[in-house]
């Protein structure tokens, strides 16, 4: 278990990522800590301030798990794929609250479409022909191979 940064005795309980300009830090806090930072993230504590406050929640369901929505807000996860659809428009609502945004602004780790592969394919081949063309000193071959390998590249596809 991760201690909390701050006082270094505590189990962190709250981490939180931050993000300027390309840099990231990573905290782990207690919630003491946290506290006395003016952070003050409790999903089960919200939720009852909501009802207190007269405010109802609307109780959908996940029409795959069988999941409510309050049980997400107490619990802090989801139970399937389908409950992302089902609270929707609340997670996206979470998501301003916590981030600012519901869009995701950063990279897509691991993902290769169709197009990039077969791009990736052609470049390797087209090099195979570039290095035959100038082995045979066919230059004016090489240089075409050359600017269609500049193309691709240009395209964003590697």
């Amino acid at each position: 278990m991760k201690m909390c940064d701050e006082c270094g005795v505590n189990p962190a309980t709250i981490h939180l990522t931050q993000i300027m300009q390309n840099q990231t830090q990573i905290y782990h806090l207690c919630q003491e800590c946290a506290s006395k930072k003016g952070i003050n993230i409790s999903v089960g504590e919200a939720s009852e301030a909501l009802q207190v406050e007269g405010v109802s929640e609307p109780d959908k369901v996940c029409s795959r798990c069988g999941m409510k929505y309050s049980d997400f807000r107490t619990k802090g996860w989801l139970g399937c794929a389908e409950c992302y659809h089902a609270f929707e428009s609340e997670i996206d609502e979470l998501l301003i609250q916590v981030h600012g945004s519901a869009v995701h602004k950063g990279k897509k780790y691991g993902v290769k479409g169709p197009e990039k592969v077969k791009a990736s394919g052609d470049i390797k081949r087209l090099r195979h022909e570039l290095a035959a063309a100038i082995k045979n000193e066919e230059f004016e071959q090489a240089a075409l191979l050359r600017d269609e390998i500049h193309n691709i590249k240009q395209a964003g596809v590697e």
